[in-house]
């Protein structure tokens, strides 16, 4: 019916088919769920925070970790789509949905942040925006969209369904307004529940059918964990985290969502990549793959015609092959 959608753009160059008819055969999002089970080892995080805090910059293990996905999600930014009305949409910005309890008592009120990061922000603009959210929600009595929620539901239950299944058609056919997604608190990139900050495990969270949400992340609290240690054989106990992920599959394919994975590992072991803004680490892997790209063309082009050019053919016709020939010798190196 309507294609326009306000908080995303349709995605009309899909080059693979099977994803082009996925969102007819799997029409939800718990439907098309996957479920990812990541667990870190915290020491350089804590060091790197010890470090920091040396310098007057209270950072999070929370800040950290919602870096990691503005990081990883624009530079790899098939993560940051969504699927309405049957249709694959591309995110227009970058949204982090996340809990806000406003005491930890069982009075306590829940409240939902709606962070905006662009690709401009670095680990403290992340740091700064996510506090002065929390600080605006623990410092006021309700947030406009709580009290907007709050007067919904004090409707008649009859005249509740229908306004929901207005809703629901408006969202499908992309026709919500902007100040009801404002006020709807499930629009957004990726929905982060830190359940470690309330001394809980990290859980699987479903997806929400509503809004525009495809990744929804828990973080559990931090316990001890034995690893091996490769050098010595022995077994030593370590400060780990579990990060919980669901995944609607349709917004992208499984390489491609592993690869993005391993660039979210990569942030997390190494928190310091995260002083830079996206938009600059982008930058500086355009010029790296640049430079790769002239230094292979200067390679080829000094190669004189042997056998070595027909390797280089073949290899390219079957890159499959070539990565799982090189698996089986290889099974730990991601290049």
């Amino acid at each position: 019916m309507c294609f326009k959608r306000g908080d995303g753009t349709l995605v009309r160059d899909a080059k693979d088919p099977i994803g082009a008819i996925m969102p007819y055969i799997m029409r939800g999002r718990n439907e098309s769920a996957v479920y990812v089970k990541k667990s870190y080892c915290v020491d350089n995080m804590q060091q790197y925070i010890r470090e920091q805090r040396k310098q007057g910059k209270r950072i999070t293990v929370f800040n950290i970790i919602s870096a990691t996905f503005l990081h990883t999600f624009l530079r790899r930014p098939q993560l940051n789509r969504f699927v309405a009305g049957r249709r694959l949409y591309q995110h227009n910005s970058f949204d982090i949905l996340y809990v806000v309890k406003t005491a930890l008592t069982d009075e306590g009120l829940e409240s939902i942040a709606k962070v905006n990061f662009d690709g401009d922000d670095t680990l403290e603009n992340v740091k700064d925006k996510m506090d002065y959210h929390i600080d605006e929600i623990k410092g006021s009595e309700g947030k406009e969209d709580d009290r907007f929620i709050g007067l919904v539901t004090k409707l008649p239950r009859c005249l509740l369904r229908v306004l929901l299944w207005i809703g629901r058609v408006l969202d499908f056919h992309g026709l919500m307004p902007k100040f009801l997604r404002d006020l709807i608190p499930l629009y957004s990139s990726v929905f982060i529940s830190h359940l470690g900050s309330i001394g809980g495990d990290a859980l699987f969270h479903h997806l929400y059918e509503f809004g525009s949400t495809s990744v929804f992340c828990t973080i559990g609290k931090i316990y001890y964990k034995p690893y091996r240690d490769i050098y010595t054989d022995e077994v030593v106990w370590k400060k780990t985290i579990d990060l919980n992920l669901t995944i609607d599959e349709r917004i992208c394919d499984g390489y491609y969502m592993i690869k993005s994975l391993q660039l979210f590992d990569a942030y997390i072991d190494n928190p310091a990549l995260l002083e830079q803004s996206p938009n600059e680490a982008i930058a500086e892997e355009e010029k790296k793959q640049q430079k790769r790209f002239e230094e292979q063309q200067l390679k080829t082009a000094t190669t004189p015609d042997s056998e070595d050019k027909p390797k280089a053919r073949d290899a390219q016709l079957h890159p499959i092959r070539d990565y799982w020939d090189n698996m089986m010798e290889h099974p730990n190196d991601d290049e």
